[in-house]
This record gives structure tokens, sequence and C-alpha cells, in this order.
């Protein structure tokens, strides 16, 4: 595998796209949610169309029969619920800019859901890579957007928390570190890339229709809907540029 299309080089720039995420939101973006969900609804697009369209082919091609595929697919969708909704409770970008009851300890199980979440979104990473198909390259541009807004969302609610920016970054980099840690992980254990490729299916439908574009229909309007064709767009443009190659 070529160096630039590593996860010893991805990983570590999808795990700077979160700590951005974070950053603006300490630095920048208080109480000023419209951009960022902005940003969430051409994450929501790009992250639909790359799933459709490469990530569920490619993990039929990796995978014994499309039964096995479809409920690996199905398990990933479930099991990011669960992670959101059942280990941690729900929480959104913006989080700062409302009163909210709560504790530190609310926080660290955010924090803690979000990192589980942040694992598998670095299994996804390497898994693509190891296709050899172009597919690695068009799922990192996806986790790449999406890392932003999620960056954004756990400093948003560390602040809220009571945690202070110092905290919030730190949460921030917390999450890049697991993003990273997934991604040496499925490097290294090499497990079999149907299955995996079936589970960022899920996890990637997930995290668009039930994270991201909540967040951008937020915003009034026609604005919503141009950020998820713009989305779609993009992925059409990088996806022409990395033709998919088979591999025998």
């Amino acid at each position: 595998m070529h160096f630039f299309l590593s996860p010893y080089l991805l990983a570590p720039l999808a795990a700077l796209a979160t700590l951005l995420g974070g950053w603006l939101v300490v630095r920048f973006f208080q109480g000023k949610a419209s951009l960022m969900r902005h940003l969430s609804g051409v994450a929501a697009g790009y992250l639909v169309a790359v799933t459709l369209v490469r990530i569920i082919p490619e993990a039929l091609e990796h995978g014994d029969h499309g039964h096995g595929v479809a409920l690996w697919s199905l398990g990933g969708f479930l099991l990011v619920h669960l992670i959101e909704h059942g280990i941690s409770p729900h929480f959104h970008y913006g989080e700062e800019s409302h009163t909210h009851e709560g504790s530190h300890f609310t926080g660290i199980i955010a924090l803690v859901g979000l990192s589980l979440h942040s694992f598998m979104d670095g299994m996804a990473v390497t898994a693509s890579l190891e296709a050899q198909t172009g597919l690695g390259l068009l799922v990192f541009i996806g986790i790449m957007l999406h890392r932003i807004p999620e960056g954004g969302t756990i400093s948003s609610i560390f602040l809220v928390r009571g945690f202070g920016a110092r905290g919030a970054l730190l949460a921030a980099g917390g999450l890049a570190v697991a993003a990273w840690l997934g991604a040496v992980s499925q490097h290294f254990l090499e497990l079999p890339l149907g299955p995996v490729l079936g589970l960022t299916a899920g996890l990637s439908l997930y995290v668009a229709c039930s994270d991201l574009l909540p967040e951008a229909q937020k915003e009034r309007g026609w604005k919503s809907t141009l950020g998820l064709l713009i989305g779609t767009a993009l992925f059409l443009l990088t996806s022409s540029l990395v033709p998919h190659q088979h591999v025998h």
C-alpha cells in the first residue's frame, strides 16, 4: 500500500479534522451553529452517496454472500444507534448556546459513546484502503467531512458541561485518538473486509440520516437541501477522479 494511501497518513489527517471542529467551536463558533450545520448537510450528502454507490457494492464483492453483508450493514446501523442513544445521551452541535441540566459525568459518558463511534470510523478508513479499489480515498473524504462537525459536537457538549475551552479541546483530541486507534487496529488485526465494509455502510447511513441531516434541516428554506446536493455533487466529482479498480 502506498504511503500516501495508508492509514498511517490518512488516520492522523482524520484526527486533525476532529481537532479542527473542536477548535472552531472553542475559538469562533460558540452560539453560531449555522456554518457547522451547512457543513453537516454537505457531509450527509457525501456519506449517503458514497455508501449507496461504492461502499455497499464493494462490501458485496468482498463478502461471502449478499445476505451476510446486508446483516452486517443492519448491525452497523443498530450499533451506532445503541452507542449514541444507549451508552451515551444524545447531544448535538450548538449545546454551548443553550442551558441544559447535567453534570461533568454526562459529558464523560457522551465522550465514551462518541469515542466508540470514532473508533469505528478509523476501522472504516483502513478497511476501505485495504480493498485497494480506490474506495479508501472516497471513504476518507466522507469521514473527514463528518469528523469536523463531530469535533464541534463534543466541544459543544464539554463547554456546556462546564469543562471550559481546555477541556473541550482535550475531548476533541480524545475522539481523534480513538479514530487513530481504530485505524491501526484494523490494519494489524486484518478483519475480513466484507463484514467491516458492511458495518461501515450501516454506520455511514446512520450518521448521515440520523445525526447530520437533522442538524442541516434546522436551517430554514432551501439551505439544507443545497448542502445535501453539494455533498452529493462532491462525491460524484471525486468518484470520477478515483474510478473503481478491480483487484484480482
